[in-house]
């Protein structure tokens, strides 16, 4: 039984367009010896010695160890030649006739081009051979007499009929007996498996990622979109609080909600934790009027310099008199929102409504100057949207809405390898996982700081260069200390070409932000490569991992010791009561 390449059933068979073809290639898989090769349909393209475009396609190529090469062409039906034209017909079932190629001249042309095919490839040079055997036949399966098929350029010994079919060993062993001259070298297995190589290797052909990423992109808008339906369910609810982890969608509802309040004509306040989420934000809805949007430090600031404008005191160092301390995390908890609480006593400047993103990261004493930020501290809107699990800054948050939260339980934004991998640092209220498919998520587990930055380098480019990602898809968060330290370490790694390294650098041109992944949160990015250290582990960091994570929507590289990376497989945190 000969090796049929491919493979096909019963069933296959049966669907072929061309009984004659299905026939002849039960009869080469049923009679052949096990040492033969047949390729059923093996067409290729290639460049001839002159540098000629050639392509070509053999019904049927046969390779046998002990011979040669041979192409055979497979006619079915009625067969009709007119010699004195040179033409050649197809006869149906009706007696009708239908001109053809001259199927001689096609197994002909199919025999050299197998020639230049093989010859032409790099691959061939392995062969052991001098001269190698290499012929052509025609088999009409429905024909019984095969003398009005002969001639000159078509012996009996290459032509094929009905009877042939059940002798089919017979037949070909007449083809390589006409076909093989004196001083031809077998063709032997090993070129056997180089022709095999060359006529019918695997090839994979992806699309280009950019493009894949794109297709999955609209799915997940119209995913994440979906999650819009909690608007209708808080209808004109005063106050409320939206709860979802990673990808559910909160940023986009928070900023719809924004939307439309503004277009009721209501002055809104969007407030965030994250300065580079903020800035996104702005820029976003920077033509939509009457909604200000700030990270919670900008309005403390912009507070500070309005109160300083229009009546002269300074209310950032009154705080610092009120609650002395040098330390920035002193200024940023404690003095800055004493500062705006002092500015609602000065200033006319307040809102219809105030929506709140990354809110598990605003503390006690945030929400007291907020609140009176509201025009109407009864009546005023206040939406907060929230996922613990993200509480990067450790605080204690008493969110002035008493109320239940509404939960958001769909992820919408990663793929779902990046779920899997993120979500096993969650715990709260089940999320469902997405129905985005996307590659493996891929790990880099490497001791030394230098050989990590020279993964990550490599990483980065190949998603470049071989993937076609631009450099404004691609982010490299790190949770490895000091910050300053890692950035030095990549600063000295080329990527490609003019594509340069973005150090906190958000939306500079043909580069590759580099950022903390506290800095990120809120955030998202294509592609991201996560680089960890192992103070992960040992401060027990498992926010991070969960944040970092789940910034990637589609691609997700993580990078570490390999003991960070073994943690991470087999870590699994407690649930929250």
């Amino acid at each position: 039984m000969a090796r049929m390449i491919p493979l096909l059933n019963d069933e296959q068979l049966k669907a072929f367009r061309s009984r004659a073809e299905a026939r002849f290639y039960e009869a080469c898989r049923d009679q052949l010896p096990n040492e033969i090769v047949v390729v059923h349909s093996a067409g290729w393209i290639y460049r001839d010695a002159r540098g000629r475009v050639r392509e070509g396609e053999a019904d049927f190529t046969i390779l046998a160890p002990q011979v040669g090469i041979f192409a055979v062409e497979v006619k079915g039906g009625g067969i009709a030649h007119d010699a004195g034209s040179g033409r050649w017909y197809s006869v149906d079932r009706r007696g009708e006739r239908h001109e053809i190629k001259d199927p001689f001249r096609q197994a002909s042309n199919e025999r050299h081009a197998l020639l230049d095919q093989l010859v032409g490839h790099s691959a061939w040079r392995q062969w052991k051979g001098n001269r190698l055997t290499l012929g052509h036949a025609v088999f009409f399966p429905d024909i019984n007499d095969s003398t009005t098929l002969q001639g000159p350029d078509r012996p009996r010994a290459i032509i094929g009929v009905a009877q042939d079919i059940a002798a089919i060993g017979a037949w070909f062993d007449s083809v390589c007996q006409f076909w093989r001259q004196a001083g031809d070298d077998p063709l032997g297995s090993q070129g056997v498996r180089l022709a095999e190589e060359i006529l019918r290797r695997s090839i994979e052909v992806r699309p280009a990622l950019r493009s894949t990423i794109d297709d999955v992109e609209q799915q997940r808008i119209r995913l994440t979109t979906n999650q819009a339906k909690v608007l209708r369910t808080i209808g004109n609810r005063k106050r409320a609080v939206i709860s979802g982890g990673a990808g559910t969608g909160k940023t986009l509802i928070a900023v719809e909600k924004a939307r439309q309040l503004a277009q009721a004509g209501f002055q809104i306040l969007l407030l965030c934790y994250n300065r580079p989420l903020a800035d996104a934000l702005a820029f976003g809805l920077q033509d939509e009027k009457g909604i200000l949007v700030l990270s919670f430090h900008q309005l403390c600031d912009r507070r500070v310099r309005q109160a300083m404008a229009s009546t002269g005191r300074n209310l950032l160092a009154e705080a610092q008199d009120a609650y002395p301390g040098d330390s920035v995390k002193h200024q940023f908890d404690v003095q800055m929102p004493y500062a705006l609480a002092l500015s609602n006593e000065l200033l006319e400047e307040k809102f219809d409504a105030i929506v709140v993103d990354e809110a598990q990261d605003f503390s006690d004493e945030y929400w007291f100057a907020i609140e009176e930020l509201l025009r109407d501290e009864v009546s005023g809107f206040l939406y907060i949207f929230i996922d613990e699990n993200q509480a990067l800054y450790p605080r204690h948050g008493n969110l002035p809405v008493p109320d239940d939260p509404y939960y958001l339980t769909s992820n919408c934004r990663n793929t779902s390898p990046i779920h899997d991998v993120g979500y096993a640092f969650y715990s709260g209220e089940m999320i469902d996982g997405p129905e985005l498919p996307g590659p493996a998520v891929e790990r880099e587990a490497i001791d030394g700081d230098e050989q990590q930055a020279n993964a990550v380098a490599r990483r980065v480019k190949g998603w470049l260069v071989d993937e076609a990602l631009r450099p404004q898809d691609v982010v490299v968060l790190v949770a490895k200390k000091p910050k300053a330290y890692v950035y030095e370490l990549l600063r000295s790694k080329l990527i490609h070409g003019s594509i340069a390294w973005a150090m906190e650098g958000h939306g500079t041109r043909r580069s590759v932000l580099v950022d903390t992944v506290a800095r990120f949160k809120g955030l998202e990015s294509q592609a991201v490569v996560l680089w960890l250290g192992d103070e992960v582990i040992d401060e027990e960091q498992w926010e991070t991992v969960y944040v970092g994570a789940t910034r990637a929507k589609s691609l997700l590289c993580i990078v570490g010791t390999p003991t960070i990376l073994k943690a991470l497989q087999v870590h699994r945190p407690s649930k929250r009561p």
